[in-house]
Order: C-alpha cells, then structure tokens, then sequence
C-alpha cells in the first residue's frame, strides 16, 4: 500500500525541515550545521549561537567531526566534559562549563528527536555538582527590608527621591534585566486596563527581538508610577539614567536596609522567577515572561525549581 501524502496544506515544523536527511549515522559535524540552522530560525541571538559552536567544535576535534551520532553515549560525554574541566591546558570556568553542557544537553535533545536516536545521551549527563552554584535567592525578610528602605528615600525631609522604590517594586515584580530597565519608555507602558496592566520589553537590535515581549505589571505599581512621574523630570525613557546609576541604587538600597548579600539585577530577577514558580505560573508562560529562549530555559527551569524547593 502506497504511503500517504501529507495535504498540501500542511506544512513541516522548522525543526524538521533543518533535520531533513539526518539519520543515528549522521556525522556530529553535519548534524551540528543542521542544529545551528534550527538555533538561527527559532531567533536565539548570534552570540549565543556563536558560542555554542564553539562548544559543539570542542566535542569534534575531541571525539571526531566524522563521528556519528549514535557513537555518543552518556558516558562518553561525561568523559569530555570531565576533560574540560581538568584535561585541557586551560580549564573551563564554572560558567563556561555550565554554557558548554546546556549546549550539549540542547544539541543532544534536538538530534535525539530529528535524527531517530533510540535515546537521548545527554539526558543524564554530568553531575550537579560541576554546575556553577545557585544564585544566593533574597529571603522574604530581605525583601521587606529593602522595600521599606527604598519607601523611605522617596519620604525623605531632605531631597527626597522615589526612584529607587519605583525601580526595586518594578523589577521585583516583573524581573527585567538591568538594560531593558533602563530603555523602557513611557510609551511602552500600557494601562488601558488599570487592572491588568502591562508593559512592552522592546529591542533596536534586531539580534535580540527574540526577547521582545509583553509583561504583566503589579495594578498597585500603577500608582507608584504616577507618584514618581509627578515627582521628576519628563523624559521619554522612565528611568533615564545609566546601568550603573540604576546599580548604585541597589547599592544605596543594601546599606540602607542592612543586608549582608547585595541586591543586584539578577538577584531580583531570580527572585521574580521563584515567586512565580511558586505561584505555579505555567512554565512556558514564565519563559516567556523572563524573557529566555527555549534553548535555554532547560537549565534555567532547573534553576528556578531546585532555588523554589521543586
């Protein structure tokens, strides 16, 4: 019996249509180009995608580029990335180890499913102890601390400042980065629906439009935004300052509060992301919401849980 054609109107997913021809004999070379093809059309930014060709080139010149997939075994991987950590001249980094096997785990996982291997090698490769260490998460107590101190710049009898409460309540809430913070614009704000508001996370370069993206504000953030804006200068941008400006309110904000462990950028990102693991927000939505591409988020979901207590 003939095989049955597909209707015209449907079309392949980008995955398959960059895996087309691979095979288990499939050479890690001509897998690998095929694999940053896919990294290219899913939108993952050209740094990252440099890197991990790095990475993948690392594995060929070790095991082979003529090597074929279904050579690999979960035990040949821990092998190389044991030689990464102490067989090379020059030894990984904790986070260039951490980047090396993410980018093994992504490229294994995609060939396992476009190239018909019976499993998976990378799945259970390496120990978690070789990943760099968790992110030290700010407690609920720390939280309240460093609310209260930014509260009271803005109540200060004395040049009186509500920035850093504006900035700290914003970011707690929707976990933007340091540099998307500070290009986030009036006009990217979006509160038609004073009890669903939103905001636009916007790129210029379009290496990154991968990570524009709609967010969710806090309603009450509302009303700290209009009391901050009543209170500065107009300007198109909402925090019209540098990165480092932004960071040495962070800075202010510890010592004010007392805190042993700095707050940074990341440490409320991260914080952000555990709130709403804990919330049991869906997790492709909290990707999206983080801003994190699906190559990635196999390792910061791990993250998040194991910092969650998941």
């Amino acid at each position: 019996m003939p095989a049955l054609k597909k209707p015209a109107a449907e079309k392949p997913k980008p995955a398959r249509i960059a895996a087309r021809g691979l095979q288990p004999t499939t050479a890690l070379a001509a897998a690998s180009v095929a694999w940053l093809e896919h990294l290219r059309r899913s939108g993952l930014s050209g740094n990252t995608i440099k890197n991990y060709r790095i990475d993948v080139q690392l594995l060929a010149g070790h095991y082979g580029a003529g090597t074929a997939l279904n050579k690999f075994t979960t035990k040949s991987l821990n092998e190389f990335i044991k030689w990464l950590q102490s067989g090379r001249s020059v030894p990984c980094a904790p986070k260039s180890l951490d980047r090396r096997i993410t980018a093994l785990k992504s490229f294994f996982r995609w060939a396992a499913l476009n190239a018909g291997l019976k499993s998976d090698p990378a799945d259970a490769v390496v120990n978690i102890s070789v990943r760099s260490p968790l992110p030290e998460l700010l407690t609920e107590r720390e939280i309240d601390q460093a609310l209260g101190a930014a509260e009271s710049f803005g109540e200060r009898k004395l040049k009186p400042d509500p920035r850093p409460f504006a900035m700290l309540t914003l970011v707690l809430h929707t976990g933007l980065r340091k540099g998307e913070v500070a290009r986030l614009e009036h006009r990217h704000l979006d509160f038609s629906n004073r009890k669903a508001p939103a905001l636009y996370v916007r790129y210029a370069d379009k290496r990154h439009r991968h990570k524009e993206r709609k967010v969710d504000v806090d309603p009450d953030w509302i009303g700290i935004y209009e009391d901050y804006v009543a209170r500065t200068k107009k300007n198109p941008r909402v925090f019209p300052y540098s990165v480092r400006l932004l960071e040495y309110w962070l800075e202010d904000i510890t010592n004010s509060a007392g805190l042993a462990q700095r707050i940074t950028f990341d440490r409320l990102r991260w914080r952000c992301a555990v709130t709403d693991c804990l919330a049991d927000m869906e997790p492709d939505l909290l990707r999206r919401k983080l801003g994190v591409s699906k190559v990635q988020w196999f390792e910061v979901r791990r993250r998040i849980a194991r910092l969650a207590g998941k």
